[in-house]
């Protein structure tokens, strides 16, 4: 066994590393990109089961590593699902399942956010020495205190809330044109949704090749397939599939996938890259099971924007060779407040303790070897969304 090898499955495992690993020096940790989509349902991409949209790069992302087939979200809207993402804790433990005067979701020139004094995945890997990027939609707020420049990365690349979030939705004056945000600078109002897709894969392409010999965090959250009923995509892309702009957009995002997994390979960095890729919610759908033209969540029962099955599990892989074997699935339970505690701890650090977390550190699952004990949340804090929400 390697030493990287070595060090790699301990880490992941969670136990001590061998002697003669450890003896050689410190390894490098290893990097972690997040794609997360935008809406995308359960039954979207080729590895969970749709027969109508084209995926190869996710089919050969999944073969080449793991499926997590009772993923969670831990809520079925954009805002609350982020925020777990980011801080390891529920919505409601930091503020963002519901607000005044936005409700369920925050939007355009909202005087919330994600409260400054929260930790989030970023802060606590800027603090091991990664470099830390977010390229896509944040919808954490949109306003200074809020941004991702002040949440830990480095640096900003993508619009602030949901594509659907436009300037005609409201009066003259109350919405600004969706803009496209560098840093803590709009560069451009509004954006052209076609390309964002494009822009964004070109980006963190740019990006792991700059970063390629230290460690780093790229979290990429897609604006497709978005809520509009008519997801964007680029000319390449347009009218290429056999579902409409829906399953355009999803290609897209395979194809986005293929390149950013295909950079890893060309630089050398598949063995020392940790590519979580899942969604923020599942998909609105038509209502009609034969219907896939605003997503599948299929077999689940349920939409996005409520609290079924279908809108709170997600397509999930986890894809790291060399270290999660090929063609694995775990069938445990597992959520996106796992993203934190498990992290920091394959980046050598430890999660905060002078706050209650959500989130498991998820190690052992990476070999379908250890198993969580059955957890179950009840959030019975009466929502504009729904007057009960639960998740096993």
């Amino acid at each position: 066994m390697g030493v990287r090898t070595a060090l790699a499955l301990a880490l992941l495992l969670g136990v001590e590393a061998p002697a003669d690993a450890a003896r050689s020096g410190p390894e490098r940790p290893p990097n972690f990109i997040v794609i997360f989509a935008d809406n995308l349902g359960y039954g979207d991409i080729g590895p969970f089961g749709s027969k109508v949209h084209r995926t190869p790069n996710l089919d050969r992302m999944a073969a080449e590593g793991m499926k997590f087939t009772h993923f969670y979200v831990s809520a079925g809207v954009c805002t609350p699902s982020r925020a777990s993402l980011m801080t390891g804790c529920y919505g409601q433990r930091v503020g963002l399942a519901a607000t005044d005067p936005d409700g369920i979701v925050l939007r355009p020139v909202s005087p919330n956010g994600l409260h400054p004094d929260e930790i989030t995945v970023a802060e606590v890997l800027k603090q091991q020495g990664y470099a830390t990027t977010i390229i896509g939609k944040w919808h954490l707020g949109d306003q200074l205190p809020f941004l991702p420049t002040r949440q830990g990365f480095d640096s900003y690349f993508g619009i602030p809330y949901s594509d659907d979030m436009t300037a005609d939705k409201r009066p003259p004056g109350v919405w600004p044109p969706l803009p496209l945000v560098e840093d803590e600078r709009v560069i451009e109002a509004p954006v052209d949704r076609n390309l964002l897709t494009k822009r964004y894969t070109e980006r963190a392409l740019d990006y792991i090749e700059a970063n390629r010999d230290r460690p780093f965090f790229l979290y990429l959250p897609q604006a497709m397939p978005g809520s509009t009923k008519a997801p964007f995509t680029s000319e390449a892309f347009r009218g290429k599939s056999a579902n409409g702009p829906w399953g355009d957009s999803v290609e897209e995002l395979d194809w986005s996938t293929g390149q950013i997994l295909d950079k890893l390979r060309e630089l050398g960095l598949q063995e020392h890259t940790l590519v979580l890729w899942t969604s923020d919610n599942g998909a609105p759908t038509s209502g009609k099971p034969d219907d896939p033209s605003l997503g599948s969540n299929q077999p689940l029962y349920g939409r996005g924007y409520t609290t079924a099955e279908g809108a709170f599990r997600v397509p999930t892989i986890f894809w790291w060779p060399g270290t999660i074997p090929a063609g694995g699935v775990c069938q445990e339970m597992a959520t996106t407040m796992d993203v934190l505690p498990t992290f920091a701890y394959l980046a050598g650090a430890k999660p905060p303790d002078d706050r209650t977390l959500d989130g498991k550190d998820i190690r052992p699952l990476g070999f379908s070897r250890g198993r969580h004990p059955n957890r179950m949340t009840i959030d019975s804090d009466k929502s504009p969304c729904d007057p009960f929400q639960a998740s096993r």
